[in-house]
């Protein structure tokens, strides 16, 4: 599989962007912020998705781009839209479609070269880390280990078998010896064991003397605890020093008071709720003058229906045959007169007003009749129809007029309304239904203003009786602290209680913690046990000269545990044998075969450090080392330099062996850790590795990018931030 193209309509801070890929190395080098990591994770989705949240999560609710690869000679195309990946889905390796795998070995950022597990366990250290069939040899030399362990061992080893046989053949040499010798000492035993009898007599009174002192003396140390802790709850009851009792009563107030608190403010909160709902209905609306006009916008509804009758009424005369036209007189000298008396109206008006100002006040009665004359001459004469209607026409044509003027009358009371409450018109129907809803709320809120204010005031009146009744006990944070002490107070004492019962049980003084009598242990008693003791192996030793059989009986187990060395010696022997055939072929087998990813690994490490470290494998142990020189270094020392190269190494390796040149690798600023000659011992190590399978690099670092421009076959895009 090769990537062809990358093309990003959406998908976190990128939009509309598209990069061809190379078929063997490519690096995306650009500074922060440019992308280059959120186009790492939109082909990381692609390729391999993950239920994992990205990091980069889009700014809009979907993520989208398609990612164009080739396989088997053939382009396909994989698409994202809305997280899900669709398409035709490469063909991959078995095991690298793990997600966790893949971000792991394939697609690698800075971080996934600190983690050290890749080499120290799991399934990529016993599938490609280790010989095939090396796990064999060190369980064959453990099991072959165990056997001479367990014959032959240390010295100091108990568990020994050749040991233990030792031991007890040396215990029954003895025995044989003291078997023959006691044959002439019978009489002497006998005078010991009776002289010892008299001694455990004289014993045995001591020990029973004492015994009341042990009975007491156990009892009270049996309750030294009891002691110890009714102490430390005396010091702890001290310790809460002085406070106030906090009883059932007042636990039950402050509750009830609480409540009530908090059941005011509920009700305000939801009055006040109500009151925003009421609001929102008046759209910005003056409330005064919505309620000042309320009688107006109540009939508003009736006289709609009234209008919209009149409007039907309306359409059904305007529907009505045409009427023939006849010609009228001309209203001409009429209309002469009426001019002359509305020219003289006002001239009387001037004359007077100037007569009032400079002669006398009365004379403003010529303006008075001036206006009068004036305002009849600007009367039109009623102009008679244009055309000879019949009767039926001239009625139908009055009933139209009369019920124009009505709607007209009824709209400019309804735009009159809107206007005086600051309101804007959307038309005479949603402009009733609007007048009617804000009346409503309107008269709503004066009610709700009354609630609101009742509800403050009790509300207030119920924190005041809150207030009141904890200034007993410094507040409410003062009730809660009384509260905890009356409770462990109460907690103690019960405590006490019972401790003091148990320990006046058992017959001592609460009050007095010292033991009531001295006791020093029982050096009777374990004298007696000595003296016993010496009495058993006496009578056992008389018994065995009374025995003739026992001295043979000792002597056939002498040559039973001498035939039993031998063998055991022998089954160390083989073993220990074992062991080193064991440990010169793991030798054999690592100097001569090294797993095929080592040797990978090898090669790139060398590569990157020019030379100066190589990777071992521990025989035994399988464990990754690295040697510089003469030197070995095991995985705890390497620092995190090394271990960045070292892991970056092996997993190349891990993923030219299992991806098959399928998979490509993708990396993310890795080797940002890394010094110049390093950087550059890496690039050529990537580019070799490009020869075999895909290598997709993004940096921010301009030398990783200068050093990759230098070398053959590798290409290089350029990213900006947008």
């Amino acid at each position: 599989m090769r990537i062809r193209s990358v093309s990003i309509r959406s998908f976190g801070s990128l939009r509309d962007r598209s990069y061809g890929v190379s078929e063997g190395m490519t690096v995306f080098h650009g500074p922060n912020e440019s992308g280059k990591t959120t186009v790492m994770e939109f082909i990381r989705t692609c390729l391999v998705p993950s239920n994992k949240r990205n990091q980069y999560p889009a700014r809009e609710k979907t993520d989208s781009g398609t990612l164009v690869y080739e396989q088997d000679g053939e382009e396909r195309t994989l698409r994202l839209v809305q997280k899900t990946v669709g398409g035709d889905r490469p063909r991959m390796p078995t095991g690298t479609d793990d997600p966790s795998l893949f971000r792991s070995v394939f697609a690698m950022t800075p971080a996934d070269l600190d983690d050290e597990k890749v080499v120290t366990e799991g399934g990529i250290r016993s599938r490609f880390l280790t010989v095939p069939g090396g796990d064999a040899m060190p369980s064959a030399r453990a099991a072959a280990e165990e056997v001479w362990s367990k014959s032959l061992g240390k010295r100091s080893n108990s568990s020994s078998r050749v040991i233990a046989l030792e031991s007890e053949s040396s215990a029954l040499d003895a025995e044989i010896s003291q078997a023959s010798a006691l044959t002439d000492s019978y009489g002497q035993l006998d005078r010991q064991r009776s002289e010892l009898s008299v001694r455990l007599s004289a014993l045995q009174e001591e020990s029973r003397s004492s015994a009341a002192a042990k009975t007491v003396h156990d009892v009270y140390v049996s309750n030294t605890g009891n002691y110890g802790r009714l102490r430390s709850l005396s010091e702890e009851r001290e310790a809460l020093g002085e406070f106030v009792t906090v009883t059932a009563e007042d636990e039950a107030e402050m509750a009830r008071l609480r409540a009530e608190s908090a059941q005011r403010q509920t009700a305000l909160k939801e009055l006040q709720e109500r009151r925003s709902a009421e609001e929102a209905d008046l759209m910005g609306a003056d409330r005064r003058k919505v309620a000042a006009r309320s009688a107006a916008i109540e009939s508003l509804p009736g006289k709609l229906q009234a209008y919209r009758e009149d409007s039907r009424r309306l359409r059904s005369l305007d529907t009505g045959a045409p009427r023939p036209p006849r010609p009228l007189p001309s209203p001409a000298p009429e209309k002469r007169r009426i001019g002359a008396l509305f020219a003289a109206g006002v001239l009387l008006t001037v004359l007077g007003v100037i007569a009032a100002l400079f002669v006398h006040p009365y004379a403003i009665a010529l303006s008075v009749v001036g206006l009068i004359a004036a305002a009849v001459g600007s009367r039109r004469p009623a102009e008679a129809p244009r055309t000879e209607r019949s009767d039926e026409h001239d009625g139908a044509d009055a009933e139209a007029e009369s019920i124009r003027q009505r709607m007209s009358s009824f709209e400019d009371e309804v735009l009159g309304i809107i206007s005086d409450i600051g309101a804007e018109s959307l038309g005479i129907e949603d402009d009733v239904a609007y007048l009617t809803k804000a009346r409503d709320a309107a008269v709503s809120l004066s009610k709700l203003d009354n609630d609101i204010m009742r509800a403050r005031m009790e509300q207030g009146e119920a924190n005041t009786r809150l207030l009141s009744f904890t200034q007993r006990f410094s507040g409410e944070e003062g009730f809660a602290a009384n509260l905890a002490k009356t409770r462990r107070a109460a907690e103690i004492d019960r405590e006490r209680d019972v401790i003091r019962s148990a320990i006046s049980e058992a017959g001592l003084d609460p009050d007095n913690p010292d033991c009531p009598v001295e006791y020093d242990g029982d050096p009777a008693g374990e004298e007696m046990g000595e003296v016993r003791q010496r009495i058993g192996a006496i009578e056992e030793r008389m018994r065995a000269i009374l025995d003739t059989d026992e001295l043979e009986r000792m002597m056939d187990r002498r040559a039973l545990l001498e035939s039993e060395m031998h063998s055991a010696l022998d089954e160390g022997a083989v073993g220990l044998l074992a062991c080193a055939i064991a440990d010169s072929a793991c030798e054999e087998i690592y100097s001569q075969v090294q797993p095929g990813v080592i040797a990978t690994a090898d090669r790139y490490l060398s590569m990157m450090t020019d030379g100066r470290y190589r990777i071992d494998t521990d025989p035994r142990s399988k464990d990754l080392s690295i040697r510089s020189g003469d030197e070995t270094k095991g995985i705890g020392a390497w620092s995190s330099g090394l271990r960045a190269q070292v892991l970056l190494s092996v997993k190349l390796a891990v993923a030219k062996e299992m991806g098959g040149g399928e998979v490509p690798v993708i990396l993310d600023d890795v080797l940002l850790p890394f010094d110049s000659e390093r950087k550059a011992g890496a690039c050529r190590a990537l580019a070799e590795l490009s020869s075999e399978m895909q290598v997709l690099m993004f940096t921010c670092d301009a030398e990783t990018a200068e050093i990759c421009r230098s070398l053959e076959g590798v290409e290089t895009v350029g990213m900006t931030v947008s």
